[in-house]
């Protein structure tokens, strides 16, 4: 059976550096299929029946959706070195699904206010379609930037002192917390926006470098036609007895990410339990597939 991992992805994905960071820390091979960040995404869909964002992990005819699922996953299946626990690493986690569901957002709202004028239409009206919810018409981006500004600052100081004396936020080890508070911090500094939020910080931007330190793991890359051989000559991995949860395996179901309406993905339910969701789905391309959700932020419908 193939058990390599491919992690469909593309450079400037914030949730796809926090995934690439933890590759690193587990120092593990991984083969790199990039994608287009905005759609048409053809080779994306073939995967998964219709989920868009990055990263993707593929695992053989095993897709795994959703950056805390696939850390999730990656750790169960690559035990050292383990991912901090614990009380601390608890908390810690915590913060990280905040970062991840809101903050990065407020990041993400902060940084197209300030380069308003310069970002590409077609990435704006992707990102409108995709996040009807958020207000990120421009008008709307500059009339929120001073108070986005202020709660950033605001929340960035917050965590300078939660690191203030840690390694980690996990402790001596990061957690997965760490990685996904750093990725909203990765994109910040990337577009140099980080210094004039946190002009003070004592302990962030070495907490990053210790991160970042890590590395990426042993990359190479994969074309498309090739990890769809992979998927349609492997079958998907034997999963245990579900759970009931008012559901039936074999059951017609959809999946719809929370927050992204246009996102719905129909396929038979296989697993459920109470971390996640996993449909089986018939490619053309690839043959059969199951593709994994985490419950957390994911609804499913019968159909």
């Amino acid at each position: 059976m193939n058990t390599a991992l491919i992690l469909h992805h593309y450079l400037a994905s914030p949730y796809s550096e926090k995934v690439r960071c933890y590759l690193g820390f587990k120092q593990l091979a991984w083969q790199s299929l990039l994608m287009p960040p905005v759609l048409p995404k053809p080779d994306l869909m073939e995967l998964t029946g219709g989920y868009r964002r990055a990263p993707v992990l593929q695992i053989g005819a095993d897709i795994y959706c959703d950056s805390a699922l696939i850390i999730a996953e990656l750790e169960q299946r690559s035990l050292l070195p383990a991912l901090a626990s614990g009380p601390q690493a608890a908390q810690a986690n915590l913060l990280g699904r905040l970062f991840d569901v809101d903050i990065f957002w407020r990041a993400a709202r902060y940084l197209m206010a300030s380069r308003v004028e310069h970002i590409p239409q077609a990435l704006l009206d992707d990102r409108i379609a995709m996040h009807p919810q958020l207000p990120l018409q421009k008008s709307q981006l500059l009339a929120d930037q001073a108070q986005l500004t202020i709660q950033l600052r605001a929340l960035i100081d917050q965590l300078d002192q939660a690191l203030s004396g840690a390694h980690f936020l996990g402790g001596i080890n990061p957690c997965a917390g760490d990685f996904a508070v750093f990725h909203t911090l990765w994109f910040l500094q990337g577009a140099h926006a980080l210094e004039a939020l946190a002009p003070n910080t004592k302990v962030i931007l070495p907490w990053m470098a210790r991160i970042a330190a890590f590395g990426h793991g042993e990359m190479s890359s994969i074309t498309a036609s090739d990890a769809f051989a992979v998927a349609k000559h492997a079958q998907p991995v034997a999963l245990g007895e579900m759970q009931d949860f008012l559901f039936k395996a074999g059951q017609k179901v959809a999946i719809q990410p929370e927050g992204y309406p246009q996102e719905r993905i129909a396929g038979e339910l296989v697993y459920l339990d109470e971390q996640k969701i996993v449909i089986a789905r018939q490619s053309t391309a690839c043959g059969l597939l199951h593709v994994h959700f985490p419950r957390m932020d994911y609804e499913i419908r019968a159909v």
